[in-house]
């Protein structure tokens, strides 16, 4: 029933902001240490503004990947390891190969989350319908992705841990042992939300059941989560 109408595209763009947010927010905690990311950080501001007055989601989709584009242009010059751009199928390299695999064990939480909220996977109010795939996974990743997985992998990537490729191209098993070590420690984590301390995957779990509370009842509004970095 939100499908086409006003609702979906409110919703879509409070996905974006809680993405593009948490990505402003950690690239300002980086510029405290490195303090040449202001340029990016004024460009991402930019066009989350413009983001917010986007009249179709194909609009507010071509503004994320403006704000994405600088967001991974800071990180690249922050990274003590080989990095040219964002891979998502196929990468061979160990900073992409790493960020799939985290984003891979958090959508196995988000997607979890959301099933035990009641929410149907395969409808989604961002990402374009597909009956094989799980795209409400994919929008409400959106919110997580550079608070729990981005930086942890850029920590571990800077502190020189050992995160290795086989002579196939993808991580050693230890690698990713090692990942989901990290990635799982964060999820159980707390931070400070909504004025209180709360453990990490329990924030994910409390955004499904507000997802599914605005799904229900079209009167109340769906606030993305934006993390203290």
């Amino acid at each position: 029933m939100i499908l086409n109408t006003p609702l979906q595209l409110v919703l879509a763009k409070s996905f974006i902001k809680g993405k593009a947010k948490n990505q402003i927010n950690y690239i300002k905690y980086l510029n405290k240490y490195h303090k040449n990311l202001t340029s990016n950080i004024v460009k991402m501001e930019h066009f989350l503004k413009k983001s917010a007055k986007s009249i179709t989601i194909n609009e507010l989709m071509g503004y994320e990947g403006n704000i994405s584009s600088f967001y991974w242009k800071s990180l690249r010059v922050i990274l003590d390891a080989p990095f040219e751009k964002r891979v998502t199928f196929g990468a061979k390299d160990i900073v992409n190969s790493s960020l799939n695999y985290g984003y891979a064990i958090l959508y196995g939480k988000i997607q979890h989350s959301l099933v035990y909220a009641g929410l149907s996977l395969n409808i989604s109010f961002l990402h374009s319908l597909d009956d094989k795939k799980p795209t409400l996974t994919f929008d409400m990743i959106e919110e997580f992705r550079t608070f729990i997985v981005d930086r942890t992998i850029v920590s571990m990537i800077n502190k020189d841990e050992p995160i290795k490729l086989g002579n196939d191209g993808l991580l050693t098993k230890k690698s990713r042992q090692l990942i989901s070590k990290n990635i799982k420690e964060k999820l159980g984590s707390y931070t400070m939300w909504k004025k209180e301390s709360v453990k990490i995957e329990n924030i994910i779990q409390t955004q499904s059941y507000n997802l599914k509370k605005v799904v229900e009842d079209n009167t109340l509004k769906y606030k993305p989560f934006i993390g203290k970095f």
